[in-house]
């Protein structure tokens, strides 16, 4: 699943496209976008073009205390977003143990392990390098460890404990 804008940087074209390359291998998939935009339109009428409105759906936007729930009933997160500073919902996948792929030399990729690197991260606009990394995970699920740290009660409670407001 992909919850995002549909903005042509968050690229849900490429993931379309690669999910579209593994049902003609055969391959049992579904794919939900959540989200609004720009580039909506265009990956609609691209699914209707390629008659795979049975394995791709298009779901509005969730109000984000729903988002946990969403990301809970995927197996795999995928945005193939190439301007990424950091995207919230990586953190968010990561911490309900969804596993997660993103585009290579974005905020996220600093946070992977780098042995678990080539697991999560593939390259800007390659739907052929991201269908094999879905296949991947699809067969072979890979998780790493939330590191606690990110956890945002954590990170407002150090926050708040170094002090950061004058007196």
């Amino acid at each position: 699943g992909c919850v995002a804008n549909f903005w042509e940087i968050k690229d849900q074209i490429t993931l379309i496209k690669a999910v579209e390359m593994l049902l003609s291998n055969g391959e049992n998939i579904l794919l939900r976008l959540i989200g609004s935009g720009p580039t909506l339109q265009s990956c609609k009428d691209y699914v209707q073009l390629k008659n795979l409105n049975q394995f791709i759906s298009f779901e509005k936007e969730i109000r984000h205390e729903l988002l946990n729930t969403f990301i809970n009933k995927i197996d795999l997160f995928v945005l193939p977003s190439y301007y990424e500073a950091l995207g919230c919902v990586y953190l968010e996948s990561w911490a309900t143990n969804t596993p997660f792929i993103a585009v290579r030399n974005q905020g996220i990729s600093e946070l992977i392990p780098d042995d678990m690197k080539d697991n999560f991260l593939v390259s800007k606009s390659d739907e052929l390098n991201l269908s094999k990394s879905i296949l991947d995970f699809k067969n072979n699920t890979v998780l790493f460890p939330f590191d606690e740290k990110y956890n945002i009660k954590n990170t407002i409670s150090n926050f708040l404990k170094n002090q950061v407001f004058d007196e």
